[in-house]
């Protein structure tokens, strides 16, 4: 089978290795589509902050089960989370359960950029593979993740009561988060980004005020139609300068989410006083547990969040290096890989 690796910084490798069997308690999944997302890239750069391996964004067909696995079968559609919490720890009792210890040790092998790959027993028992309803194609099923992971940060801010919210990033997650907001209700959304295709994407996509963050007038136009400052920033991107920016503008009391995994060794510099002062509430979010995938699945089968308007390409398993090289470029909006 083909399975994709990380050959040297910034190359890929499609790579020739046995189809995985399962054992005890694991399943074999045969990939059916996978996401690209920004976290991979910054693996495949040398950037990344968490595990190397590629593939997190996947969705596909069961194969095989385990002994001892309960409650799937051959030809089921799933989902599979690759990370799972312990649920019982003290960050997990705390509902930090991304934090958790056991989370990053579990991952799906030899990754979730594999014509086949195995669920491993502990995330299997903790309920990381999700059936996927009728209805829900691969495709769709590949957002899960993504969507979970939004869900989980505007549930640690004050996204649901904000007036208005400014969104650094408009890539992907920066649009998901768009539709999420827009499902609240009731709030003014401004994307910024460097792009103006994707700047052109969030307006299509009801973004109410856009610019671009090298457009001194566009952003002082954009700032001015948030008196007092937007009530949320959320930075859909890793850059230290957005950062910055996000503690500068945002309102009194307001928050500001990072979101975006910055890239290793990452250094930003912020007023303290005005911080201080300002009574900004800085926030993270990394990740998702099985509770935001869940809801996203529920999102995406209920039609609540539609998502066929992010994708822009598609390629087949062998070609994923040209994946990433559209992605890392900027030349699209979503690009998924098929098996």
């Amino acid at each position: 089978m083909k399975a994709v690796v990380i050959d040297a910084p910034g190359q890929v490798r499609v790579e020739e290795m046995p189809r995985p069997a399962p054992g005890e308690g694991e399943v074999l999944v045969r990939l059916r589509c996978c996401g690209v997302c920004g976290t991979d890239l910054e693996k495949i750069h040398g950037h990344g902050i968490t595990t190397r391996i590629l593939g997190h964004e996947e969705a596909g067909e069961v194969v095989e089960l385990g002994a001892g696995v309960r409650g799937f079968a051959a030809g089921d559609r799933v989902f599979a989370h690759h990370h799972v919490p312990c649920g019982a720890c003290e960050l997990c009792r705390r509902g930090e359960e991304t934090f958790c210890p056991e989370y990053p040790k579990h991952n799906l092998m030899p990754c979730g950029l594999a014509e086949y790959f195995i669920v491993p027993k502990y995330n299997v028992e903790r309920g990381a593979v999700l059936k996927l309803p009728n209805g829900i194609g691969f495709e769709e099923a590949s957002f899960i993740e993504p969507i979970a992971c939004c869900i989980r940060g505007l549930n640690r801010t004050n996204a649901r009561t904000a007036r208005s919210a400014l969104i650094y990033g408009a890539g992907p997650v920066g649009l998901l988060q768009l539709k999420l907001l827009r499902r609240y209700g009731g709030k003014t959304v401004t994307i910024a980004d460097i792009s103006d295709h994707r700047l052109e994407l969030a307006r299509k996509m009801g973004a109410d005020v856009t610019f671009n963050v090298s457009n001194k007038t566009q952003r002082s136009e954009a700032l001015s139609s948030m008196p007092g400052g937007p009530e949320l920033v959320i930075l859909a991107t890793g850059s230290a300068a957005a950062f910055e920016d996000a503690v500068q503008v945002v309102a009194k009391g307001g928050t500001v989410l990072l979101f975006g995994a910055p890239k290793k060794d990452a250094k930003a510099t912020i007023d303290i006083a005005r911080y201080f002062l300002n009574g900004t509430r800085l926030v993270s979010s990394y990740a998702a547990s099985e509770v935001e995938t869940r809801e996203a699945l529920e999102l995406l089968a209920s039609g609540a969040i539609k998502v066929s308007d992010m994708i822009t390409h598609r390629f087949p398993l062998e070609k994923s290096g040209e994946a990433f090289a559209v992605a890392d470029q900027q030349q699209c909006m979503k690009a998924l890989i098929t098996a």
